[in-house]
């Protein structure tokens, strides 16, 4: 299972990235929602009006009737539009079948012979000859042939491997009638590809249908116009590179595939057919002008989706080819951008997989919110240029990815915390089994309360201060109370060893200054990192009320009377420890009456404690302890010492340690 959660994230990199190199519908589905996104946010308005749709909309079929219209409609429309001086007329609409409104073909009918009738196929076709018209042409999936022996009018220059392996191909084709496509200048495909969700992204900008090679009908418009007679193809292993004109270059996707950069379409430039009719428009409105001939009325259902939502005629996709063609403004998807993408993929799952690992949980959500923005603005910046770089599937990826190594690194850190609580818990119950054994060091209460008497309350488990006196017979009594640099257990440890020299040469009635020295060169012997102990060494004479002591680097020793005149024992000596010492004389003692007085020594923990309302005790707080209670015994003193200090509902600052010798009579 360990196993399984170490390379569980490497798995999931490949098999993201394995998902994304395959391009399944998923991926797609994830593109085209950023694509649309992208379409809609950033929008432009487009200022190419070199384009105008003649519309066959609601008020032209009001005007003229039921569409389809006759075709001598459409020949006086073109004329109207050669009368304007319009450059080249494309047409959204076939006429693959005969005209069954043709007034000729309805007198043969009834075998009526009428040279002067009018023919309204033949007016169509010989406007078409005069003019430069495009027809269009439709791949058909059927399996039907419609016997058009059409063929384009471009001819189409291959260089490199055979563009026709790459382009998408029908069998059959749709198309108006042989007659009409063979006098106008240009025949272009008005084919579109599928799509799921029947929203118009891309379109092929060259079909094969049957075994030829067609360009599309905006392609075809421009070459008809410039009066062009080729356009070449360049591709190789990777697939269609370029499609060049004289004028202009198109670099489409592997397969010829190019995606519209829409606009936004000024509605000024949608004229109603019927008005060219009329002969009701202002001739500069088109003059010189490219005219696309298609319908926008509802009840002809040529309508399309398009990525920013709205839905626009189908004619009008033609005009936004053409505005890219002429402007190079397609955007630009091909295998360059999908590179780019798999590169960033990879680099950004590599990323999520090692940095959220690296550092803590709350600085990984910054981390990765960062990356995100980048990947957004990057890819939005590129967009300007019109480089589309899908980054929606990198972040959703990354989103698993970095969701996934967060789990796991939870797990794997709730394991190690489950691992520390229970190395804790046998360390507490370590430290309380040492701060038990501890409490066994303290001596038992003094025989007379009254002439000496002493406390400890730890801050931890085991306390890093200690007191201890030994009474070697009825008038002398050896004591001391010291504080070890440091708590826990190895402060406790150190001043254990401390003691057990205190009162083995105590119990042997040695010198003060002897006692000082081989405690000191104990502790400089056992010291973990320069830990040293301040403390009190001292002897008592019961009956001249006379202590001989030595102050080793410890808080000043507090002696006061009954009238609280206090004066204080500095330390005349550094701590224990520190260093090793072999002459005893470096331990001189000093020498103190304390008749009719009393003498505390305490650790910092009791003047550097805190009293309930927050502030320290302090020297002055204890001395105005002292003199407001009038204690009168040695217990009393400690045990409201303590008590002040243990108040406060908060853990001790340090170890409480005070010891209290009386010089009065009992």
């Amino acid at each position: 299972m360990t196993y399984f959660k170490k390379y569980l994230g490497i798995l999931l990199l490949f098999f993201l990235v394995l998902i994304k190199i395959q391009d399944g519908n998923f991926v797609m589905k994830i593109e085209n929602i950023s694509y649309d996104i992208y379409q809609s946010l950033f929008i432009k308005k487009s200022n190419f009006d070199e384009v105008v749709i003649v519309d066959i909309d609601e008020k032209s079929i009001g005007e003229i009737g039921q569409f389809p219209w006759r075709r001598d409609v459409f020949a006086n429309l073109i004329e109207r539009l050669n009368q304007y001086g319009v450059s080249v007329i494309a047409f959204d609409i076939f006429f693959s079948e005969k005209d069954r409104q043709n007034p000729k073909n309805i007198l043969e009918e009834f075998n009526i012979e009428n040279n002067n009738v009018l023919d309204s196929d033949q007016k169509l076709l010989e406007i078409i000859q005069k003019s430069n018209v495009v027809l269009p042409v439709l791949g058909d999936i059927s399996m039907y042939n419609k016997d058009n022996s059409s063929k384009p009018k471009t001819n189409i220059i291959l260089r490199g491997v055979d563009a026709s392996n790459y382009i998408y191909s029908f069998k059959n084709k749709i198309t108006s009638l042989d007659k009409l496509n063979n006098a106008a200048k240009g025949i272009g495909t008005i084919s579109y590809l599928d799509s799921p969700d029947a929203v118009l992204r891309s379109v092929p900008i060259f079909l094969k249908i049957g075994n030829d090679t067609w360009p599309a009908l905006s392609l075809e418009t421009l070459r008809v116009l410039h009066g062009h007679k080729s356009i070449l193809i360049n591709s190789d292993e990777t697939g269609i590179n370029s499609i060049r004109t004289k004028k202009y270059q198109i670099n489409p996707d592997p397969n010829a595939i190019v995606y519209i950069n829409y606009k936004e379409f000024d509605k000024k430039n949608y004229i109603p057919a019927v008005d060219v009719l009329n002969m009701d428009i202002e001739a500069n409105k088109i003059r010189d002008k490219i005219v696309i001939i298609g319908s926008s009325a509802q009840g002809l259902f040529d309508f399309v989706k398009i990525p920013n939502g709205d839905v626009i005629p189908g004619v009008q996709t033609h005009a936004h080819l053409i505005e890219n063609i002429v402007n190079d403004d397609f955007i630009i998807k091909n295998i360059y951008t999908t590179i780019a993408e798999n590169i960033l993929l990879i680099i950004s799952l590599i990323i999520v997989l090692i940095i959220p690992n690296k550092i803590l949980p709350k600085y990984s959500i910054v981390f990765f919110s960062g990356l995100i923005v980048i990947l957004m603005a990057s890819s939005m910046v590129v967009y300007q240029f019109n480089y589309f770089v899908d980054v929606f599937y990198i972040i959703l990826s990354s989103s698993l990815l970095f969701l996934t190594t967060l789990y796991f690194r939870y797990l794997r850190e709730n394991e190690i915390a489950l691992e520390n609580e229970k190395k804790q818990v046998v360390l507490k119950q370590e430290r309380e089994i040492a701060g038990e054994v501890q409490k066994k060091l303290f001596p038992k209460d003094f025989s007379d309360k009254n002439l000496i008497f002493a406390k400890n309350v730890p801050a931890k488990d085991v306390s890093g201060d200690y007191y201890d006196y030994i009474s070697i017979n009825k008038n002398e009594v050896y004591f001391t109370l010291a504080d070890v640099s440091g708590k826990g257990v190895k402060a406790g440890i150190l001043m254990a060893n401390a003691a057990a020299v205190f009162r083995s040469m105590a119990k042997l009635e040695k010198s003060v200054s002897t006692i000082a020295k081989f405690i000191n060169n104990q502790v400089a012997d056992n010291s973990y990192q320069g830990m040293f102990i301040t403390a009190v060494i001292g002897k008592l004479n019961i009956e001249e009320k006379e202590i001989e002591y030595i102050n080793l680097g410890h808080e000043p020793i507090m002696i006061f009377d009954k009238d609280y005149n206090f004066e204080y024992l500095k330390s005349t000596l550094p701590p224990l420890g520190i260093m090793s010492m072999d002459d005893e004389n470096f331990f001189q003692t000093n020498k103190v009456n304390i008749k009719d007085k009393n003498l505390m020594i305490y650790t910092d923990g009791v003047t550097e404690g805190y009293l309930e309302n927050g502030q320290e005790l302090e020297v002055k707080g204890l001395e105005q302890e002292l003199i407001n209670n009038k204690f009168k015994g040695t217990k009393e003193i400690i045990d409201h010492i303590s008590k002040i200090l243990t108040k406060r509902d908060a853990p001790l600052r340090d170890d409480v340690t005070c010891m209290v010798i009386s010089g009065h009579n009992s």
